[in-house]
């Protein structure tokens, strides 16, 4: 539907043959005083392909337009409504305004417009001197929309605000390395603190005190504790101390597996040990603490006496690993704040109207609009004036499609599109047959959708007299959002006669229940009237 959807090609040359014009003009009046305004109106008996130029004032230039209102569309005709002015007397011409109905210009009539100047009587009213121009005060109203630039800018520069301050303050404030050892005393003392041996929560006791063992070790040996089983840290540690001669004695790598184990008794297998057996534990996670620190230092001592021209190694902190994540973040916070005020800046009420498009619900419940298209002409209401499009015919079919339009409209918020096509042969053809046009149609469709119709139902109609042919089918396309196939439904409407071919076609999911109102509310107002 989105693909092709085309307009483009008129017959050429003109048939010398008078017509009446299709053009009007009518104002409410021809003379104004100074500062006064005249209605003045252009009316066209076409609907579609039709082209208001850019209105035409006086040579001298004395003609002022006030404002341009927005074509009327009426029943079978356009009207474009123009409020004009003069503050200068004298009588001007509007010259002849230029319309453009399918690509053929027609001339409006010339107006005469008289402005006369307002008298004033002085004897009756006093004359006073002439007072400067007064500015009015500004409003809030007059800087309303300079906010919806303002307020993401604001935001913008205090997120920058806040990672340059930020920077500074962790330079200024130095970090307190603490030493493992010292930080797992520190702990041991909050944990005898907290009494949880008098409260008898034996459990949470050993959870901590094992904790408290496994983060030193893991922070000072630098092999990973926290996560690993009794038997695999025990493992690790004295392979450990093995390859790396850090020198921990057996007697502390046993005190430590009695310790775990322990734990591991009332944690798992609901052991409930004495009081003396706790304090014995506790005492024993000192002495590793203590004991395995030593090991440490001395370990450090030897290593930097043996080799002091040793490189140190490099680890990357975490914070340079966040620095990246740190810049892409800003990016899509700038990308946000932009966004939002664009789409503040133009409305949503825009974004909603020409990007995403309405709901079928919402089509059901807002205004419709009926008008007229193409050449032979076909009427109908639609949630939405259908926009024409453009398209370049093949060459081989020049010499016998005289006129050939498309006009589309779009939801892809809700997948529902309409397109309504109208061909105008240039001499007439042999009558065609309605099963013949639609299937080549139908076929058309399913090349240009590459997919494939199903469950194809087709009947008979008669719309203000001319017999035509309904299809009904469905197809599934691949959501390109969520790569899965959806179910569509395609109402078409075929009428062909020797003069030229008329088609409406209606799309939309097959699992939206609003559609179904939507797509009878189109079909049942196509009228063929000429």
């Amino acid at each position: 539907m989105k693909k092709q959807l085309v307009y483009i090609l008129f017959f050429i040359g003109f048939i010398g043959i008078a017509q009446e014009n299709p053009v009007a003009i009518s104002v409410d009046t021809t003379t104004i005083r100074i500062g006064e305004q005249i209605q003045y109106k252009i009316s066209v008996n076409e609907t579609s392909n039709v082209l208001f130029p850019e209105f035409k004032l006086d040579s001298l230039g004395k003609v002022e337009v006030v404002e341009a209102l927005t074509i009327d569309t009426l029943k079978n005709k356009l009207e474009k409504k123009y409020i004009l002015t003069s503050f200068d007397s004298g009588q001007y011409l509007i010259p002849q305004q230029k319309i453009l109905i399918n690509n053929k210009q027609f001339l409006t009539d010339s107006l005469l417009v008289n402005v006369a100047t307002v008298q004033v009587d002085t004897t009756k009213q006093k004359m006073h001197l002439i007072k400067s121009i007064k500015r009015e005060p500004k409003t809030f109203d007059d800087y309303k929309h300079l906010w919806w630039w303002a307020i993401p800018i604001l935001l913008l520069f205090a997120l920058i605000l806040y990672f340059i301050f930020r920077k500074k303050i962790e330079k200024i404030i130095p970090k307190v390395q603490v030493a493992p050892i010292q930080e797992a005393m520190q702990r041991l003392k909050e944990l005898d603190e907290k009494q949880l041996l008098q409260q008898n929560k034996i459990k949470i006791y050993y959870s901590e005190l094992t904790d408290i063992v496994r983060t030193y070790i893991e922070k000072d040996i630098k092999i990973p504790a926290l996560e690993s089983t009794t038997n695999e840290l025990i493992e690790t540690i004295e392979d450990f101390n093995e390859s790396s001669k850090l020198g921990i004695s057996k007697e502390t790598i046993i005190q430590l597996k009695e310790v775990l184990q322990s734990a591991d008794l009332v944690k798992f297998a609901k052991s409930k040990p004495i009081v003396e057996e706790i304090k014995g534990d506790r005492t024993k996670v000192e002495a590793i603490l203590n004991n395995t620190q030593n090991a440490v230092q001395i370990a450090n001592q030897n290593k930097s006496e043996n080799s002091p021209e040793e490189a140190p190694i490099l680890v990357e902190t975490p914070t340079q690993k966040k620095s990246f994540f740190k810049k892409y973040l800003i990016i899509i916070l700038i990308a946000i704040v932009l966004l939002i005020g664009g789409l503040g800046y133009v409305g949503y009420r825009y974004v909603k109207t020409n990007i995403l498009g309405k709901t079928t619900s919402e089509m059901i419940e807002e205004q419709w609009y009926k008008a007229s298209y193409g050449n032979p002409k076909i009427t109908l209401e639609t949630p939405e004036i259908l926009t024409v499009q453009s398209v370049q015919l093949p060459e081989n079919s020049m010499s016998t499609i005289g006129d050939f339009s498309i006009y589309t409209y779009g939801s892809p918020i809700s997948n529902f599109y309409i397109a309504v096509s109208t061909t105008h042969f240039i001499s007439e053809l042999e009558q065609m047959d309605l099963d013949t046009g639609i299937t080549g149609a139908l076929n058309g469709m399913e090349k240009q959708l590459n997919t494939r119709f199903t469950n194809i139902k087709k009947e008979t109609i008669k719309i203000d007299g001319i017999k035509g042919k309904k299809a009904s089918v469905e197809y599934k396309r691949l959501n390109e959002a969520t790569q899965q196939m959806e179910d569509y439904k395609l109402t078409m409407l075929f009428f062909a006669d020797t003069n030229g071919m008329q088609q409406v076609y209606v799309s939309s999911l097959w699992s939206d229940d609003s559609a179904e109102s939507v797509v009878n509310r189109i079909i049942k107002s196509v009228s063929l009237k000429q």
